[in-house]
């Protein structure tokens, strides 16, 4: 996720649901506060955040009004724009914006520098996933929390085009799938969603993690969250962690350890 200068807009970003985001975004943030504060040592309203890969900027925004601070990380240049744009109508004291990719994060005066650093909907659009969460490691002050959430490659409706099976493609296959489709012409960007076993072993890559798949604090609150079936859903990862492995998304709280 380095620095992209180009000026339109991702062609997973085009679609309405994904327009939606900004309706949603107040919600987002609270779950995303609700989901932290139990592992924190203290609350979330004290806390700094880093929104990485925040996009448009509507939930950091949000988060603005619920923490001490927020750092809006969106190496995107037309989503960068529309981000700036956003900070500056907002009028936010406490929200700062960078345009600046993952790859230059997490080191120097970022690090250990956050209470909890947020990777919502993004890890999917990195191909390095190790160093993704390496520097959301650095940036993180003892103590600090991860908030991690990012599409299941294998759930059989791919998250970004709704497309049936697109992700368990190879790329060329899932290139021309798409192209058939009218939705778009590319899948590279999108296409880097993990599956439950590659999850585990890119958490288990970084020990000072005291990382847990969980459920949102507040189920309510999550897209599709008054179903019956999404509580269903919820109810059963509860009793059985195992299911996991066939769930939508996964959603990671980690925790780092003291040095």
């Amino acid at each position: 996720m380095d620095p992209n200068p180009q000026t339109d807009l991702p062609e997973y970003e085009r679609s309405l649901r994904m327009v939606e985001r900004r309706r949603l975004a107040t919600g987002f943030a609270k779950q995303i506060a609700i989901t932290t504060e139990p592992f924190l040592d203290r609350p979330f309203a004290q806390c700094r955040v880093a929104d990485i890969g925040c996009g448009y900027g509507y939930t950091a925004l949000e988060l603005a009004g619920l923490c001490r601070e927020v750092v809006g990380i969106e190496p995107n240049g037309a989503l960068a724009a529309r981000a700036n744009t956003l900070a500056e109508e907002g009028g936010a004291d406490n929200f700062t914006f960078r345009v600046q990719g993952i790859g230059e994060f997490g080191h120097g005066p970022d690090a250990g520098a956050f209470d909890v650093a947020v990777l919502d909907n993004v890890l999917e659009h990195l191909d390095d996933q190790p160093d993704a969460l390496e520097r959301i490691s650095a940036c993180l002050r003892p103590g600090g929390v991860a908030y991690i959430l990012v599409p299941n490659r294998w759930w059989p409706i791919e998250a970004h085009y709704s497309l049936p099976f697109l992700a368990w493609l190879p790329l060329p296959l899932a290139n021309r799938y798409l192209r058939l489709s009218g939705r778009g012409s590319d899948y590279t960007d999108a296409s880097y969603a993990p599956g439950y076993l590659r999850m585990r072993r890119l958490l288990a890559q970084r020990p000072e993690l005291d990382a847990r798949f969980t459920v949102p604090g507040d189920v309510s609150l999550a897209e599709g969250g008054g179903s019956a079936l999404y509580s269903a859903g919820v109810r059963a990862l509860r009793r059985f962690p195992a299911l996991w492995a066939i769930s939508k998304a996964f959603l990671v709280v980690a925790v780092k350890k003291p040095a």
